[in-house]
């Protein structure tokens, strides 16, 4: 394999807190084991290989070729989601922008369209479908974001995300008496109707909840839930909440690993978008999450003993399902192939190498 030196660019990037942020992190560690070299762009530059660009607006995404010219860089991939890009149309415009000087991907954490204007539907819509056209390939994460592009003509290549955190150490302590909620707080998450859930079990049993990260900041440009209504709902509940506050990511995975059950109780419907679900399964606890739209969208992940799968929205089913996991006794299995770093990278890897050789046969 020719040498490769990919420009991973994205929205967030740790130390702040995101879900594409860590993924783009274990993304360049394990793309160094396949013999990948990678530079990242990010808002904060604070560590080797990151370059930060501060906020995200037109005057950086104007410098991007620049930095992969003096990088070295001869692939650049775009790490998208519109809101850790806050919501700005520039990120879109990026593959049309390096359209004649680099080969460009596009992986779409989701199809989330940018913030235009008022009343801008039809053109925020236009706005991603003209960033994958632009694209030179794209990447979805999930069946049901590939069958939505190909139903426009695009065609995209499916590389599942991996947890976005390190497995946990092994044999530690568990605590039954504890519901973990990890990640952002989001309401999509199910942050709200989780607190709900664990109010309706009888005060005896009722066991804690741990949210364990960073709480994020509630903006207008996410659906975080904010710390004092979470600490006011939790109050009127009786139930009590403990938050750990950023942990390092081996200490985040062994918290859930500790827990005596993980709750995802996503408003739409677990997805394999999400890197904290993937983290969970991971951690060797049981896992309630609330069914997708489409029952075969999880693929084989779905049928993970440690997974329950309950309704959408339906916060007494919620609450039952978390009173009889913690009372059962614990069967679990290992991540399918697929979802584990070291096929995701050589698949990366195996994408960046056709990418540049067609590039540089075009180029001749």
């Amino acid at each position: 394999m020719a040498d490769i030196h990919v420009l991973l660019v994205t929205g967030e990037y740790p130390p702040m807190a995101g879900g594409v942020g860590d993924y783009t992190e274990r993304l360049a560690a394990w793309l160094a084991r396949e013999g990948v070299e990678s530079t990242i762009l990010a808002p904060v530059g604070q560590r080797e290989q990151v370059i930060g660009f501060g906020k995200w607006g037109w005057p950086a995404a104007r410098k991007v070729a620049d930095i992969a010219t003096r990088v070295g860089a001869n692939v650049v991939h775009i790490q998208y989601q519109a809101g850790a890009f806050d919501m700005h149309p520039s990120a879109n415009l990026l593959p049309c922008l390096l359209r004649d000087k680099f080969p460009t991907l596009t992986t779409f954490h989701d199809l989330r369209p940018p913030y235009l204007f008022p009343k801008a539907g039809v053109l925020r819509r236009f706005a991603i479908l003209r960033m994958a056209r632009a694209s030179t390939r794209v990447v979805v994460t999930n069946p049901f974001d590939a069958a939505t592009l190909a139903g426009r003509e695009i065609d995209t290549v499916e590389i599942p995300i991996g947890p976005n955190l390190p497995p946990p150490d092994l044999d530690l302590p568990v605590d039954r008496d504890t519901v973990a909620f990890f990640g952002l707080p989001s309401r999509a998450k199910g942050i709200i109707e989780l607190i709900e859930a664990i109010g309706l079990i009888d005060p005896v049993r009722r066991p804690r909840l741990m949210m364990i990260g960073d709480m994020g900041t509630a903006s207008a440009n996410n659906d975080l839930v904010p710390l004092a209504e979470i600490e006011q709902l939790a109050a009127d509940l009786i139930v009590r909440v403990d938050r750990t506050g950023y942990l390092p990511a081996q200490q985040a995975s062994n918290a859930l690993a500790r827990s005596g059950v993980v709750a995802l109780p996503f408003q739409h419907g677990a997805s394999l978008r999400s890197g904290s679900l993937l983290a969970a399964l991971q951690s060797g606890r049981p896992v309630v999450t609330t069914e997708p739209h489409a029952p075969t969208s999880l693929n084989d992940v779905g049928r993970m003993p440690q997974l329950q799968i309950i309704p959408r929205n339906n916060i007494g089913r919620l609450s039952d399902a978390l009173e009889v996991v913690l009372a059962a006794e614990d069967g679990v299995g290992p991540l399918p192939w697929p979802y584990g770093w070291p096929s995701i990278a050589a698949a990366h890897a195996s994408l960046y190498a056709s990418v540049i050789e067609g590039w540089e046969r075009r180029e001749r």
